[in-house]
């Protein structure tokens, strides 16, 4: 079962009313970044450590439901795919 976690060298502050700002600090030019709701809740949800799909799923549904699997989806290949988080070992 994949894992994801909060990549190393991302910075982050959650904020009200549900939102995380955050920062890639391997790119010295990268621009602070606001993830609002929900894709904030998923990503506090990694901040306790690594989590299955299956834990986000749980999350993601608990916010929209019968949409929960197609959430936790996009939350990963966005999320993931502009490497702020990543498979643990």
């Amino acid at each position: 079962m994949t894992r994801w976690r909060i990549a190393d060298g991302i910075a982050w502050v959650a904020a009200e009313p549900r939102r995380v700002a955050l920062i890639d600090t391997r790119d010295p030019l990268a621009q602070p970044m606001l993830v609002p709701s929900p894709f904030a809740e998923l990503w506090e949800a990694l901040a306790d450590g690594p989590r299955s799909e299956s834990d986000l799923l749980e999350v993601a549904t608990g916010l929209v439901q019968d949409e929960g699997e197609a959430l936790r989806d996009e939350f990963i290949r966005s999320i993931g795919g502009v490497g702020l988080i990543e498979r643990a070992a």
